[in-house]
């Protein structure tokens, strides 16, 4: 079996976080420099990756993409490895997420179909295998997909977007199989309830589309950080778990137990 770098000492990581500058994206990417990484942020507005670059200054890199065009993440994921210096990281994080995910069984159209699954699994999809030959040149490393407690406890009124998430476990057992060969592990988080910068703003648009949150108020351990999560995907990618592979870990507090 194949060794990656990346399991068999710890190094600053060279990363590539989707939507890496808000919320639990951003909680990845700090997560990563506080153990002396640099990452390439990818977003959609720029704008957003400005407090970030003000604070870490070229330790953090922002580029602009839609994940939603496969041209556009080939194009990122080359342009942020070579400005890396090479990758021993991706995470793909960016989603259609909270009011823009919630559409019912009656009332789905062909465009918002379209749109979740583009970016919550065509993003990913093409993210991943534009970023494969990248950490082959590093000999090996780790690709982690950020999906959701949705993917085993799908929410009211979020038909397509539990449906990706779910999508996003066998996709993570597909690419676990054949890329570890090459020294490439693929994990998946799946987080629960976790509290967000505009938690209040979210919950209270999902309700006026008369959706409402299934699992708030329902967790053992109450409502998580972003950090939660940004500490299980910098361990994940850690040495400590280089036998990890192809599994979705459930980050929720307790709630499916």
């Amino acid at each position: 079996m194949l060794t990656s770098p990346l399991q068999e000492s710890a190094k600053p990581l060279r990363a590539i976080v989707t939507g890496g500058a808000a919320n639990i994206g951003r909680a990845i990417t700090e997560a990563f420099l506080a153990r002396g990484g640099r990452v390439a942020i990818g977003q959609r507005n720029l704008a957003a990756a400005a407090a970030l670059v003000a604070r870490y200054g070229d330790r953090v890199i922002p580029f602009r993409v839609d994940v939603s065009d496969p041209a556009q993440c080939r194009h990122f994921i080359d342009e942020a490895a070579s400005a890396l210096g090479g990758l021993d990281v991706l995470v793909n994080n960016s989603a259609v997420t909270g009011p823009a995910a919630i559409a019912r069984l009656a009332d789905i159209t062909p465009e918002h179909f379209e749109n979740v699954v583009r970016v919550n699994l065509g993003g990913v999809l093409f993210c991943s295998q534009a970023a494969v030959p990248h950490l082959k040149a590093t000999g090996g490393g780790v690709i982690v997909h950020i999906s959701s407690i949705n993917a085993l406890r799908p929410q009211m009124g979020a038909v397509v977007y539990a449906a990706t998430k779910a999508g996003l476990t066998s996709l993570t057992q597909s690419m676990a199989k054949e890329l570890a060969s090459d020294g490439i592990r693929v994990v998946a988080i799946a987080p629960g309830d976790i509290a967000l910068d505009n938690t209040a703003e979210v919950d209270a648009a999902i309700a006026a589309k008369g959706a409402g949150s299934d699992v708030v108020n329902q967790t053992p351990l109450g409502r998580g950080r972003t950090a939660d999560i940004g500490e299980t995907v910098a361990f994940v990618c850690s040495p400590a778990a280089r036998f990890v592979t192809g599994v979705t870990w459930v980050v929720d507090g307790g709630l499916l137990a």
